[in-house]
């Protein structure tokens, strides 16, 4: 994502500011909070006081600007971190990871005294995007002070944040201008002093709203009529009417010839305000303006881009004629053609009738976006376009079903695949149809067709030649995907080394990345873990700050997660399914969901591990990617045996038993385990002959790993012989480091380890020590405590404590799902276990023994 720089700059120094000490001491007095929350309307000169105070503030200081464009999560949480300088892209949505990337930031701001302030964050209202300020809040490292500034309040716990003190407020009554701040501000528009009775009857009138304030001043200088006869309140449109044509009035026709033109523009430079009045003294104009303290304010120090006041923005242009408007928009589309900025020449180019434009810019730069991975800019663009332009072409409703299908939106992909399947003909241009054959395989592989997707991915190769495009190693990755589908893995291996070169030498980094992402997991079951590693490592060089960098970063964090090297693992999964949520993706995102799950669990967070994996299961809901959401009910089950819960793991497993029987490898596995932890182990093995034979037909040495060790414990459990079975586990997976599939099965399979220490004893010694030094599964709060009347109980984990918060409004276990995003089965499940810990037979007694052990 392109970062909008001005967006982070601390607005400037306004000249003859007026002092107000009273509120710079009440803002130095709140920095003992971790939250300070200013809410007033606009106008009230919330902006101005605030950045006044921070150039006092000896801490480091961040500031970001938001806009409406800024409510998605995985561009929200990049300008978060990018406002911070932590120097990584993190992904909105958000999200439905934003749990991991937000603690992810947290801890790296433990240690480091900072103050963030995000303006205008009532612009914000994606759940996913609020949850991620709910969570900045309530882990706030101690010396992070938190900014909110908006003209209602946000959406947030605020009334909960007051009851535990996390909270100072400044709201309208205290930002009303005082008597003598008045007069201050009154003689700096004016130029000279006015006297008391007069400032203090506009003070009055204007009920000591700053923008009111400005405006009457500038009224009373030019010689309009200082007082309106009406009484107002903030945010009146018709006083704002009154009082900016007073200002407007008192212009002479040229000026207010510019003012109204220029409203258009978001942002204000010379030459473009050129291009869209005809003029050629601009700039003379805009300082002018800027000396007149006409609502211009500076957005960077050399004065070269400006903006108007948004209140007075809003009047230019209801009153500007709307040809006029459409002129001014086309001109300025033209302008920031011929300057290669094709975002803003798209949003400009529709309001100004420039269709034709509009289309060929999106044409001209969709593969440069695709090529650089700003998927979300380039479905941005096309949003932009009327439906019936992008409907009427069939390459552009092709692009946007691609990128729709990439974002998890498979029912509109597929109605867009439709239409532009029925409007290219066969003279449409070879790279069209080529993008097209290979979004439909795509869509092939999303609905369990792995031949059909073959044979479209071939279409696609053979309509592009030997075409340096995008699509033609996209083609490849898909290809070797859908070999690999069918059987066939070391073609899709071989396709897919080919699909990363060529990538790599067309200058393709995006298709790269992706071939790379779908080669390293082909070579982790292969038994070539080390290769993949490197092949991954190799892959990012260069582009590890980009988000399409997350496609290689995943599957890294996944084989690091199988080293067991944690901590490494752990950063490039945070990492990598923040930037594959900004890159507009969800097949990544769930595979870095599931190990992060897997990770969490592992060090002893299984709280942890279970919110990824319900966020997990929402995406792949919402996505009706119903392979992936497979896999993840499976992980949820492996988590449930591993925290000792076959029962729980059951149910879960029971939601896909009906469903067409899996290949997977994972999930079978997961089913013998179940089995195992049943009692029924002469079934497990009914379940894992055929997955082994499978496996050692095409020589899938990476798979055997694990598949021998949980057959080893069956034959254990049966009473039978199991040494051979757990040596040869050994054996292939000693070269490469698979660690984690021993470690993951815990302490049954410990005794069996200790019996082929021969087979290679280094390796052997090393997982029995891993083995000891894996923390305990403890959760938050999983201790005992007592309390008379009620005797032994286990506290609750965070996400019980959760449930049992909703549940004491008075929710249903339906309500409860929906708040925190988790299956009613899932609820159920919880509850239960609420009601066991807390010695409760219903909601009732449970809700009322919390209350005694001071848990709600």
């Amino acid at each position: 994502m392109q970062v909008v720089a001005t967006k982070l700059l601390i607005p400037p120094a306004r000249p003859a500011a007026v002092p107000r000490a009273r509120l710079l001491r009440l803002l130095d007095a709140a920095a003992a909070h971790p939250v300070m929350l200013v809410v007033a309307p606009a106008g009230f000169g919330k902006t101005t006081l605030v950045s006044t105070w921070l150039r006092e503030v000896p801490a480091r200081t961040s500031w970001l600007t938001l806009d409406e464009d800024d409510d998605v999560p995985g561009r929200f949480l990049d300008y978060l971190v990018t406002a911070l300088g932590t120097g990584r892209t993190l992904l909105d949505s958000g999200t439905a990871s934003t749990p991991a990337v937000m603690t992810e930031l947290v801890n790296e701001l433990v240690d480091e005294e900072c103050v963030l302030v995000l303006d205008d964050v009532h612009l914000l209202a994606e759940q996913e995007i609020l949850d991620a300020l709910t969570f900045l809040v309530e882990h706030c490292p101690p010396r992070l002070h938190l900014v909110l500034l908006g003209r209602t309040e946000p959406d947030l716990p605020v009334a909960r944040w007051r009851g535990r003190g996390l909270l100072a407020e400044i709201g309208a009554a205290q930002l009303r201008f005082s008597p003598e701040e008045a007069a201050g501000l009154l003689a700096a528009v004016t130029g000279r002093a006015v006297d008391a009775g007069t400032a203090d009857e506009l003070n009055r009138r204007a009920e000591g709203w700053a923008a009111a304030l400005q405006m009457l001043g500038i009224g009373l200088r030019d010689g309009a009529a200082a007082a309106p006869s009406v009484r107002f309140r903030p945010g009146n449109r018709y006083v704002l009417d009154y009082l900016a044509e007073e200002v407007l009035a008192g212009q002479p026709a040229d000026v207010r010839d510019f003012l109204l033109r220029t409203s258009v523009l978001e942002t204000l430079t010379p030459s473009l305000c050129d291009a869209v009045t005809g003029r050629s003294d601009s700039d003379r104009v805009i300082r002018d303006l800027e000396r007149a303290n006409l609502f211009l304010t500076p957005l960077d120090e050399a004065g070269e881009w400006h903006r108007y006041h948004g209140l007075f923005a809003d009047y230019l242009r209801g009153e500007l004629d709307p040809a006029v408007a459409r002129e001014c928009h086309g001109r300025a589309a033209r302008w920031f053609a011929a300057h290669g900025m094709p975002a803003e020449t798209i949003r400009h180019a529709v309001p100004g009738g420039e269709l034709d434009l509009a289309v060929v810019t999106v044409r001209e730069h969709a593969e440069v976006q695709v090529r650089r991975g700003e998927l979300a800019t380039l479905l941005s663009w096309l949003n932009r376009l009327p439906e019936e332009q992008v409907r009427a072409h069939a390459d552009l409703a092709g692009f946007k079903g691609w990128l729709l299908y990439l974002a998890g939106r498979a029912d509109e992909a597929e109605a867009y695949a439709a239409i532009a399947d029925a409007g290219m003909g066969p003279d449409a241009p070879a790279v069209d149809r080529a993008m097209l054959r290979t979004f439909q395989a795509y869509l092939a592989l999303t609905h369990g067709r792995p031949a059909d997707a073959a044979g479209l991915a071939t279409a696609a190769l053979d309509l592009l030649g030997d075409s340096t495009s995008f699509f033609r190693a996209a083609a490849m990755g898909v290809l070797g995907q859908a070999r690999r589908l069918t059987g066939d893995r070391r073609g899709g291996i071989e396709v897919l080394r080919e699909a990363v070169r060529l990538g790599e030498r067309s200058g393709n980094p995006l298709s790269a990345l992706e071939a790379t992402g779908y080669l390293a997991p082909l070579l982790y079951v292969q038994g070539r873990l080390r290769e993949a590693v490197v092949l991954c490592r190799d892959a990012l060089r260069g582009h590890a700050d980009a988000p399409m960098a997350g496609l290689a970063e995943v599957p890294l964090g996944t084989l690091l997660y199988e080293r067991d090297e944690l901590d490494e693992a752990r950063t490039h999964l945070v990492d990598g399914i923040a930037r594959c949520e900004q890159l507009g993706t969800t097949s990544y995102t769930l595979l870095g969901l599931r190990t992060l799950a897997r990770l969490h669990h592992a060090s002893g967070r299984p709280d942890e591990g279970f919110e990824a994996l319900l966020a997990a299961r929402r995406q792949a809901d919402a996505a009706e990617d119903y392979r992936r959401a497979r896999l993840v009910v499976a992980t949820i089950a492996e988590l449930h045996l591993r925290s000792g819960h076959p029962a729980a793991a059951g149910q879960a497993l029971e939601e896909i038993t009906g469903d067409q029987p899996s290949s997977s490898d994972y999930e079978q596995l997961t089913r013998a385990r179940l089995l195992i932890a049943r009692g029924t182990p002469d079934r497990a093995l009914d379940v894992l002959g055929p997955i082994e034979d499978r496996a050692r037909e095409e020589g899938r040495d990476g798979s055997l790993v694990a598949i021998l060790a949980v057959t080893a414990l069956a034959r254990h459990a049966l009473g039978l012989p199991a040494r051979d079975l757990v040596a040869r586990a050994v054996e292939l997976a000693a070269p490469d480091g698979y660690r984690r599939t021993f470690l993951d099965e815990g302490a049954p399979l410990v005794p069996l380890l200790k019996d082929v220490r021969a087979t290679a004893p280094a390796f052997v010694a090393d997982l029995l020590s891993r083995s000891r030094g894996t923390p305990a599964p403890s959760a938050r709060g999983s201790g005992l405590r007592t309390v008379e009347g009620v005797g032994v109980v286990e506290t609750l984990t965070e996400t019980q404590r959760r449930i049992l918060g909703l549940i004491a409004t008075g929710m249903s276990n339906q309500q409860v799902a929906d708040k925190l995003f988790i299956t009613v089965g899932t609820t159920k499940w919880h509850l239960n276990q609420i009601f066991g810990r807390l010695q409760a037979r219903n909601r009732t007694e449970a809700v009322a023994r919390a209350r005694e052990l001071d848990l709600l």
